[in-house]
């Protein structure tokens, strides 16, 4: 078996129902419900009373029905209000009308809350087994209810990285979809619940490399609509150089042009397909730098003074004359340069290139009727591993309603089980290896790679169970 499924004990070819169900009984976590800005709060004591009833305990008689479903974890649904809205549901199932209600049970502000998050990991073979500073960072009180993590230069085992993902996250969300092309990796995971909302998930991958058929540069795109929202989701890797910048613009514009979706086909003379979605992020390791001399760079963030930098950007520059991403916004950068670093240090590059620190790993982001409200916007210092920072971005979208019979009529309701059984043994793992530590362990004794770090003993089994892996419908 592969490196995961030795050290964790699970067995590759177990994908019984009873696991997972298993696996959630021992992370004994209650369900999750949406705050107030719609981001998952998971409740261990007596549940928020909103108008739902979810606590165990009652004076009435214990024999009695309606008693027996309060009990339920579930939201009780009255007779009554079914009864009542029969009617509207026959109409919106035969008049396509929009469901106001239905969204606003899952979100009743309407907005859903997406961690978009990118990373160029330098290609390293080792995998951490969790990431927490990078996807629940401090500026995060909550969780979110979507995650969308692209990675460039990706480990080479994407499977490992994937299930540590799934792992941080813990049981509250599962893997809906995953793309490659050569080293660039995307993935987005949802709350549990939202997979019964979600429809039309495709993806699409742009080769930018040597010939236009290389693809160590290019982009991999995930697609996918929530309620009546739809969401276009784009990690690149672009060409790398200062002197670089024309052909950077050229490979963002023939990445935008040739992503091509059977529910969005492309047209001829079309102008991408930017115009045709709700919601677009633009994210990943572009590559546009600063034109600063190096000791002008190093001496700005000694200062913690940025605007000498920014106003060196090529990014900006380039989208502010129109030259690239036009009508794309970028959240205001007040983070250090995430690139180039000596990789395991926080030193810049001390290599006789001497590179300018440049922010190179960039969230950018377009939207219809200005539906997407930035919340956070930083990098992670703390993963050392590689040349580049991670990068991440916290965004409200504001979702549209849709008809409810369409909503689950094509709704996918399908996830990576197999990436969440390994994620939950591996949570168990390192809950196993922190009990074991001394109470007066240190920090940086957690630190140790023996602990966080796991090396992959067969890296081909694992490549070939990641292409054997199957989504399985939630029951």
């Amino acid at each position: 078996s592969s490196g995961i499924n030795a050290e964790y004990g699970d067995d590759s070819d177990d994908s019984s129902d009873n696991t997972v169900a298993d696996l959630l009984d021992e992370e004994r976590l209650r369900p999750s419900f949406a705050g107030p800005s719609g981001r998952v709060s998971v409740f261990q004591g007596k549940e928020p009373t909103n108008g739902h009833c979810y606590s165990s305990d009652s004076d009435e008689d214990e024999g009695s029905l309606q008693n027996d479903q309060m009990n339920s974890i579930l939201a009780p649904i009255t007779a009554e209000h079914v009864r009542a809205t029969s009617g509207k549901g026959l109409q919106a199932a035969g008049r396509e009308e929009p469901d106001f209600e239905e969204l606003e049970r899952y979100f009743p502000n309407h907005q859903m809350s997406i961690f978009i998050g990118t990373w160029n990991m330098h290609s390293e073979k080792d995998v951490p087994m969790l990431v927490n500073d990078f996807l629940m960072p401090p500026e995060c009180e909550l969780l979110q209810d979507m995650y969308v993590v692209g990675t460039q230069e990706c480990s080479p085992h994407r499977r490992e990285w994937e299930v540590t993902v799934q792992a941080t996250l813990g049981p509250t969300h599962v893997l809906v979809r995953s793309e490659s092309l050569g080293d660039i990796h995307l993935m987005v995971l949802v709350r549990r619940e939202m997979i019964w909302v979600m429809r039309d998930v495709q993806s699409c991958t742009v080769a930018c490399g040597a010939g236009g058929v290389m693809r160590n540069k290019g982009a991999v795109s995930i697609i996918l609509t929530v309620f009546g929202t739809s969401i276009l989701l784009v990690t690149a890797h672009l060409r790398a150089h200062a002197s670089k910048v024309k052909e950077r613009n050229y490979e963002t514009e023939r990445i935008a042009t040739s992503l091509d979706f059977s529910r969005y086909p492309q047209e001829k003379h079309h102008q991408g397909i930017f115009d045709k979605v709700d919601c677009v992020f633009w994210f990943g390791d572009l590559n546009y730098r600063n034109t600063c001399k190096r000791h002008t760079a190093e001496d700005a963030i000694s200062r913690g003074d940025l605007q000498p930098l920014l106003e060196c950007d090529q990014l900006i520059q380039q989208v502010r004359e129109k030259q690239t991403l036009a009508g794309f916004s970028e959240a205001t950068i007040s983070f250090p340069p995430t690139f180039k670093f000596d990789p395991g240090t926080s030193n810049y590059d001390t290599s006789t290139k001497q590179r300018v620190p440049s922010w190179t790993d960039r969230i950018l982001y377009r939207s219809v009727e200005d539906s997407i409200t930035n919340r956070t916007y930083h990098h992670c210092p703390s993963l050392t591993s590689s040349d580049h920072r991670p990068v991440f971005g916290v965004y409200l979208v504001t979702l549209k309603p849709s008809p409810i019979s369409l909503t689950i009529r094509a709704a996918s309701g399908w996830f990576d089980k197999r990436a969440y059984a390994q994620g939950m043994k591996r949570r168990q793992y390192v809950q196993k290896t922190r009990s074991s530590l001394s109470p007066t362990a240190t920090k940086e004794q957690f630190k140790q790679p023996s602990l966080i770090m796991k090396a992959v003993h067969g890296p081909a089994k694992v490549i070939a169970s990641h292409k054997r892996s199957s989504v399985c419908s939630v029951m």
